[in-house]
């Protein structure tokens, strides 16, 4: 399993909401603290505002909009992340004729699936970050 970028800037960009002194921060404030492209910055806190891990507040007038944390860092998980940026199924692929056919290694993998999400779950962006 490869962990993407994308995923490394999602995480950063968690961390330096809840570092900032403000309680909304900008995409362009993230996206220069952390040497981000905006571009591909804001598709992440897109995602992280969808899967309800950040709240995003529209600009009006003169009041930029930006993003909040949406839930405390210390129950937002590395598996979290993961699933949204990436999944973390390693079995996905496998059709039902094949998941019968190889019960024994399909059932195997499973496991160990179901053991690297439990580790996944451990790890807080609290823990990752010592926060």
């Amino acid at each position: 399993m490869k962990i993407k970028q994308t995923t490394f800037y999602a995480l950063r960009a968690i961390r330096r909401i809840y570092l900032a002194d403000e309680t909304i921060v900008t995409s362009t404030m993230i996206a220069e603290k952390e040497d981000i492209s905006q571009g591909v910055l804001i598709r992440i806190l897109r995602m992280l505002d969808k899967a309800d891990i950040l709240k995003a507040h529209q600009g009006r007038g003169a009041v930029s909009g930006g993003f909040s944390l949406n839930k405390d860092i210390k129950n937002i998980t590395m598996l979290d992340i993961l699933e949204l940026l990436e999944g973390v199924d390693i079995s996905i692929n496998l059709d039902a004729e094949t998941r019968e056919r190889d019960k024994l290694l399909y059932d195997q993998i499973s496991n160990i699936n179901h053991n690297i999400s439990e580790e996944l779950e451990k790890y807080t962006i609290c823990d990752l970050f010592e926060l």
